[in-house]
C-alpha cells in the first residue's frame, strides 16, 4: 500500500489559529462558551417571546413621506381648526414624534364612558350611525306602517348603517352543494344556525338586545330577515320550518325582481353620495344579501349574516375568539359558515396566536437537525457542541442586535431565523466534521496538531465563502424600506455570521478535543463515549520504510490516495464514486439535457407574473377566517365597495419629511412645515384649482355640495362685500375685499379670522398665517386594486399637480396623499427592494466564485449552475399558481444567497488541487470531498422545510416551499449540471491565470518536486510545530510512525509524538 503524505501547507495566520486551537482545546473552549454564554445572558434579560405584528408600512420614499405627514394632519387638523389658540398644539406637532399610522384591526379610538355597561351600549349605537341611501329609508317607512315589533330591526338596518359591520360579527355561509342560498332548504339551514348563535351571544352579552324584548338578541340581517320581510312575518312568528315553506311560495316572483335589481344597482350606482336603491329592489334587500354575479347567474351560492354585536375593543375580540367552537356553522350537508367581521379582527387574533404554535415547529425542526448531525459524525460529544454552536447564536445575535445595533423593534418575522439557523447551522457542522474526517483518513499518522494545521483552515475557509454570499444575500434583503422586512434581513444575517463564528470558535476545538480522545482511545485499545471510530494497530506493510519507494507528491496522486484506497472508502463515498463512473460514461448527454433543461426552465419562469391585486394574505385558503374572506371578495356589495374608490387627500404647507426612527414602527415622525408656502401670493390659482381638478377622471367631489376652501372663503366675502349687513370677523379684519383675489397684506389676517370662525379644518392658520391647506376628495382607487391601476392613478395624479402648480412656487408643493397610495408604495418598495437585492446577492455570488475558485470559468459554470437553479424553481412555482408578490420576492431575494453554497463548495474542491491535473480526477475528487457534506446539509434542509409546510402562518409556508425547492434544485444543480460542466468542459488548471497574472492568488504548492515535512528547525515539540512545503532534490525527511535505516544499518521507528495514536479507520 502507497504511504501517506504529510498534510498540505496552509497560510501563516490559519496555521497558527489552527495551532492554537489544536493546543489550548479546552481553554478556548471554555472560555468562548463562558463569554458567549455571558453576552447572551445580557441580551435575553428583557427578551419575551412576543409577536411584534405592526410595521408593515414603507418609510423612507418619497410617498412614504408624504403619507407620514398626511397622517399627522388627518388626525389633528380638526383639534387645530376648533380654537384660535392652537399654539400649544402646533408646538407639540413640531416638537415631538406623532403616532404612526396602525393597521390593527383590534385598535379603535373611543371615549372612556364610566358607564361600563353603557359605554358598550353607546359603542354599539354609535356603529350604527351613518346613513343609508334613500331607497333604504323608504322601505323603513314602509315597514313602520305595519303595527308590528320589527320596527327595532327596520331602525338599525335600514335608517341606519349595520350595513357597515366593520366591528359586528358576521359569518359568510357558502352552499355545500352549489345550490342557491335562497333555496328553501338553505334558508332553513340558516334560520336554525342564527338562533343558536344569537342564544350564545345572548349568553355571553356580546349582542345588541331587541328594543321590544331584552330577553334576546336583536336579530341579523341576513337572507332569513329578507325572507321574512317577503312574506310579511314582522312578528317572526314563523319558526324556521314554516318559514321555509312559505318563502318557497313567493321565492320565484322575489327572484326575478332581484335580478332586475342587481342589474339597476350596476348601472346606476354612483360613489359621489347621490345613488338611491332603485325601485326595482325588493323592500328590505341590502346588496350584502348575494353575490356580484347573481344578474347574469340567477344563482348565488355565497351570503352573509350582520349580528348587532356589541365591541369593547380588543377584549371583546379574545372572547369571540374563544367563543367560536360554540358559534352554529349550520347543517354541514347544506351550508358552511366561516366566521369572522370585515376588519377580520378574528383572523388578525388568529395569526397573531399562530405565530407562537409555529415556533413549537422550530423545535421539530431542532430535532431532525440533532439526529442528521448525530448520524452524519457518529459522534454524541461532535453533535451537543453543533448543537449548541447553532442554540447559542440566537441570543448571542439578539445581544449585538439590541444592545449593539439598538435596534427595539423584534417583529414576529424574525422567528423564521429559528428554521433557517438550523439548516444552515448544520451545513457548517458537516463541512467541518467532513474536512477533519478527510484529513485524518488522508495522514492517519498525524498529530492532532498536524491535522488542525490541514483541516480547520480549510474548512474554515469553505464555511466562509457559504457564510458571506447566504450574510449577504439577507443583509441586502435590509435595503427594503419595511421595518419588519429590514429588521428581519439584518437579525437573520446576524445569525448566520455569528453561527459561523461559533463553529470556528467551539466545533474547532471540539474536534481537536474529539481527535485527541480518538488517538488516546487507540493507545488504549479502548473506546471513547465520543468516539465511534474503529481505531487498531497499524499494518506493517502500510508503514513506509526506507526500503520502500516514496510515490511522488503531486496533487493528482494526492486525489488518487484519497479516492481510491479502498480501507478508507465509507459507504457513502463508494455511493458517490458509483455514481461518478455511471455519470463519466453519459456525461455529455448529461451536459445537453443540462442546457436544454436551464432553457426551458427559464422561459417557463419568465411566466411568472405580478398579482391581480394588492392583498397580501398571511392565512391558508383551508383556515375558517381566510374562507370568510374569499366569500366576502364575492359579494355585490364588495364590487360595488371597489368601484367606488377611497378618500384621498390634497396638502398644501407640510414637506414631505419622516423624523422617526425607520426600523422601529413605534417611532414616529413630527409635522414638518414648508416654509415656502404662502396663500396669499398664489390666490388666483388656489381659487380656480379645484374647478379643474375635478374634471379630470381621477377625482370625484367627497359629496356633490363639496366646496374647496379657497372657494369657501371667495363665496364668503363676495356675501359679505354685497351684504347691507356685514359680519363682525370681516369688517375687522377683511379690509372691504369683495372677493379673491385680494391685497397680500391683508389676505392672511381676513383668512385667519375666517378659519377662526367657521372652525375650518381645511384651511388652518397659526398666530395669523394660513399655513396649511387640506382637504379630501375621492380617487377611482382602494388599496386592494391591481398594482397597475395603484400606479397609474398615482402617476396621473402626480404628474398634473406638478404641471398646474409648477409656475407658482408659493403654492408648487402640493402633493395628495391617502392610505390607499401608501399601501400601494408598500408593495412596490418591497418588489424594487426585492429585484434590488437579488442583484447584489447574484453579483456578490459570482465575485465570490471568482475570488475563491481564482478560476474565470469556473465562476461561468456557477453561474450558470445558479441560473437553472432560479429558473427551475420559479418553474416549478409557477407551475403551483404562484405569482410575484411581495412575500414571495423577498422569499426569492434571501433564497438566491441559500441557492448558492452548494455550488460554491464543489467549485472549491475543484479548484483545491494545484498544478495541473484532469478535469476527470478533478470532478472526481470534489464530488468525493463534498458530496457527503452537501448530501447531508442538503436532507437537514428539506427536512427542516418540510416541518415548515405544517405551520399557519403562510409566510412561513412560502418560505418552506422556496426552500424545499431550492435546495432540491441546487442539489440537482451541483451534482448533475456543475459535475457535466466540469466534466465534460472542466479546465484541468483552473488557477492558471490568477497565478499567472495574479501573482498574489497564486497557489502554494505548485511544484512536483516540493515535498512536505514537519518543521522541526523550530525546536519544541514537534508535534505543535507547522507542516512547511520545502522545494528540494533531497530525499524525504522521515516522519513520526516510520521507520529509517541507521547508519549501521539496523532499522529505527521514528517516535510517535504525545498526541499520536497508530490509527486508521
Amino acid at each position: 500500500m502507497s504511504p501517506r503524505l504529510p498534510p498540505p501547507t496552509r497560510g501563516p495566520i490559519g496555521l497558527f489559529s489552527a495551532q492554537i486551537t489544536a493546543k489550548y482545546s479546552w481553554v478556548q473552549f471554555l472560555s468562548i462558551f463562558i463569554v458567549v454564554c455571558g453576552l447572551s445572558a445580557i441580551g435575553l434579560t428583557d427578551f419575551t417571546i412576543a409577536v411584534d405584528n405592526e410595521g408593515w408600512i414603507s418609510r423612507g420614499t418619497l410617498i412614504a413621506k408624504r403619507s407620514t405627514q398626511y397622517w399627522i394632519l388627518n388626525e389633528n387638523v380638526e383639534k387645530l381648526g376648533l380654537t384660535e389658540d392652537n399654539e400649544a398644539l402646533w408646538q407639540k406637532l413640531l416638537a415631538e414624534e406623532q403616532p404612526n399610522f396602525s393597521d390593527d384591526p383590534t385598535v379603535v379610538e373611543e371615549d372612556v364612558d364610566d358607564n361600563a355597561e353603557a359605554a358598550a351600549e353607546g359603542r354599539a349605537r354609535n356603529l350604527l350611525n351613518l346613513p343609508q341611501p334613500s331607497r333604504q329609508l323608504s322601505n323603513a317607512r314602509r315597514l313602520a306602517e305595519n303595527p308590528t315589533e320589527m320596527v327595532c330591526e327596520t331602525d338599525l338596518f335600514l335608517e341606519s348603517s349595520i350595513m357597515d359591520e366593520s366591528f359586528h360579527i358576521a359569518p359568510l355561509w357558502k352552499t355545500t352543494n352549489g345550490q342557491s342560498i335562497f333555496e328553501p332548504s338553505v334558508v332553513q339551514a340558516i334560520c336554525e344556525a342564527e338562533l343558536n348563535t344569537m342564544q350564545v351571544l345572548y349568553d355571553n352579552d356580546l349582542c345588541v338586545k331587541d328594543c321590544v324584548d331584552e330577553t334576546k338578541c336583536l336579530a341579523p340581517y341576513s337572507v332569513v330577515y329578507f325572507a321574512r320581510v317577503q312574506v310579511q312575518d314582522y312578528t317572526s312568528n314563523l319558526t324556521c320550518s314554516d318559514l321555509s315553506t312559505t318563502w318557497s311560495s313567493v321565492r320565484a316572483s322575489v327572484e326575478a325582481e332581484l335580478v332586475t335589481c342587481v342589474e339597476d344597482i350596476k348601472d346606476t350606482y354612483t360613489a359621489d353620495g347621490t345613488f338611491e336603491y332603485p325601485d326595482s329592489c325588493p323592500a328590505g334587500f341590502y346588496t350584502s344579501l348575494l353575490q356580484e354575479t347573481y344578474d347574469a347567474t340567477q344563482v348565488s351560492d355565497v351570503t352573509l349574516s350582520i349580528f348587532p354585536t356589541v365591541w369593547n375593543g380588543e377584549d371583546t375580540v379574545e372572547t369571540w375568539y374563544d367563543l367560536l367552537p360554540d358559534l352554529d356553522r349550520g347543517n354541514a350537508a347544506v351550508i358552511e359558515g366561516a366566521y369572522d367581521n370585515e376588519r377580520e379582527s378574528l383572523a388578525t387574533y388568529y395569526t397573531d396566536t399562530a405565530v407562537q404554535s409555529d415556533m413549537i415547529l422550530a423545535m421539530g425542526s431542532g430535532v431532525i437537525t440533532t439526529l442528521a448531525i448525530l448520524l452524519h459524525t457518529r459522534s454524541p460529544w461532535v453533535t451537543l457542541i453543533g448543537l449548541l454552536q447553532i442554540i447559542l447564536s440566537f441570543p448571542l445575535s439578539y445581544f449585538f442586535y439590541t444592545f449593539v445595533f439598538g435596534l427595539n423593534f423584534f417583529p414576529f418575522l424574525n422567528f423564521i431565523g429559528v428554521f433557517v439557523v438550523f439548516a444552515l447551522g448544520a451545513d457548517d457542522v458537516f463541512v467541518a466534521m467532513d474536512k477533519w474526517k478527510n484529513a485524518r483518513l488522508d495522514y492517519p499518522t498525524a498529530t492532532t496538531s498536524q491535522i488542525a494545521s490541514t483541516a480547520l483552515p480549510d474548512a474554515a475557509g469553505a464555511m466562509l465563502l457559504t457564510t458571506t454570499t447566504t450574510a449577504v444575500a439577507f443583509f441586502a434583503t435590509a435595503i427594503c424600506p419595511v421595518a419588519p422586512l429590514k429588521c428581519f434581513a439584518i437579525f437573520v444575517g446576524l445569525l448566520i455570521v455569528f453561527d459561523y463564528l461559533l463553529c470556528c470558535l467551539l466545533v474547532f476545538p471540539a474536534l481537536c478535543i474529539y481527535d485527541k480522545a480518538n488517538l488516546k482511545s487507540a493507545r488504549n485499545e479502548k473506546r471513547n463515549f465520543c468516539c465511534s471510530l474503529t481505531c487498531k494497530k497499524p499494518d506493517p506493510d502500510a508503514i513506509s520504510t526506507s526500503g520502500k519507494e516514496v510515490p511522488p507528491n503531486d496533487s493528482a496522486h494526492a486525489a488518487h490516495v484519497t479516492m481510491d484506497d479502498e480501507e478508507n472508502n465509507s459507504l457513502i463515498r463508494r455511493i458517490l464514486l458509483g455514481y461518478y463512473n455511471i455519470f463519466h460514461k453519459l456525461r455529455w448527454i448529461i451536459l445537453i439535457v443540462c442546457l436544454a433543461g436551464t432553457v426551458v426552465s427559464g422561459i417557463y419562469a419568465a411566466r411568472l407574473e405580478l398579482p391581480q391585486d394588492s392583498e397580501v394574505r398571511l392565512l391558508g385558503e383551508d383556515v375558517e377566517f381566510e374562507q370568510a374572506w374569499f366569500r366576502r371578495k364575492d359579494l355585490l356589495v364588495t364590487t360595488l365597495d371597489k368601484s367606488s374608490g377611497s378618500p384621498q387627500a390634497l396638502c398644501w404647507g407640510v414637506t414631505p419629511a419622516d423624523t422617526g426612527n425607520y426600523f422601529n414602527p413605534r417611532s414616529g415622525s413630527k409635522l414638518v412645515l414648508d416654509a415656502s408656502f404662502d396663500p396669499s401670493q398664489s390666490q388666483e390659482f388656489l381659487l380656480n384649482f379645484c374647478d379643474g381638478f375635478f374634471e379630470q377622471d381621477f377625482a370625484t367631489k367627497l359629496y356633490p355640495e363639496f366646496t374647496c376652501p379657497m372657494n369657501d372663503f371667495n363665496d364668503w366675502l363676495v356675501a359679505n362685500a354685497e351684504s347691507e349687513v356685514q359680519n363682525g370677523t370681516y369688517a375687522d379684519f377683511c379690509n372691504d375685499a369683495t372677493g379673491l383675489p385680494m391685497p397680500e397684506e391683508d389676505f392672511h389676517a381676513c383668512a385667519s379670522a375666517w378659519a377662526i370662525e367657521t372652525k375650518s379644518s381645511q384651511m388652518v392658520q397659526r398666530n395669523g398665517q394660513i399655513i396649511v391647506m387640506f382637504f379630501y376628495f375621492v380617487g377611482t382607487v382602494r388599496f386592494d386594486s391591481p398594482f397597475n391601476d395603484l400606479r397609474d392613478e398615482w402617476n396621473a395624479i402626480d404628474t398634473y399637480l406638478t404641471e398646474e402648480s409648477g409656475p407658482y412656487p408659493s403654492a408648487s408643493n402640493v402633493y395628495a396623499a391617502s392610505i390607499d397610495f401608501w399601501w400601494f408604495d408598500t408593495n412596490g418598495s418591497m418588489l424594487r427592494s426585492a429585484y434590488q437585492s437579488a442583484a447584489i446577492a447574484v453579483a456578490f455570488s459570482g465575485l465570490v466564485v471568482l475570488l475563491s475558485s481564482r478560476s474565470f470559468v469556473l465562476t461561468i459554470f456557477a453561474l450558470i449552475t445558479i441560473s437553472y437553479v432560479l429558473f427551475s424553481t420559479t418553474a416549478m412555482l409557477v407551475a403551483s399558481g404562484w405569482t410575484l408578490g411581495f412575500l414571495e420576492s423577498i422569499c426569492f431575494a434571501i433564497l438566491i444567497g441559500i441557492s448558492c453554497d452548494f455550488v460554491l463548495h464543489f467549485c472549491h474542491a475543484y479548484a483545491h488541487l494545484s498544478g495541473s491535473v484532469s478535469r476527470e480526477v478533478r470532478t472526481k475528487y470534489a464530488l468525493i470531498r463534498m458530496g457527503p457534506s452537501i448530501l447531508a446539509a442538503a436532507f437537514t434542509t428539506i427536512a427542516s422545510a418540510a416541518i415548515m409546510l405544517f405551520t399557519v402562518v403562510s409566510f412561513f409556508q412560502q418560505f418552506a416551499t422556496i426552500l424545499f425547492f431550492t435546495i432540491i434544485q441546487a442539489t440537482v444543480g451541483s451534482f448533475v449540471v456543475f459535475t457535466a460542466f466540469a466534466d465534460c468542459i472542466g479546465p484541468s488548471d483552473p488557477t492558471a491565470f490568477f497565478d499567472k497574472y495574479v501573482p498574489c492568488c497564486k497557489s502554494n504548492a505548485t511544484a512536483d518536486s516540493s515535498i512536505t515535512t514537519p518543521d522541526s528547525s523550530e525546536g519544541g515539540d514537534l508535534s505543535q510545530q507547522p507542516i512547511k512545503t520545502v522545494t528540494t532534490d533531497a530525499p524525504p525527511q522521515p516522519r513520526a510512525g516510520s521507520y529509517i535505516t541507521s547508519n549501521t544499518g539496523s532499522t529505527i521507528p521514528v517516535p510517535l509524538d504525545e498526541d499520536e495514536a497508530e490509527c486508521s479507520c
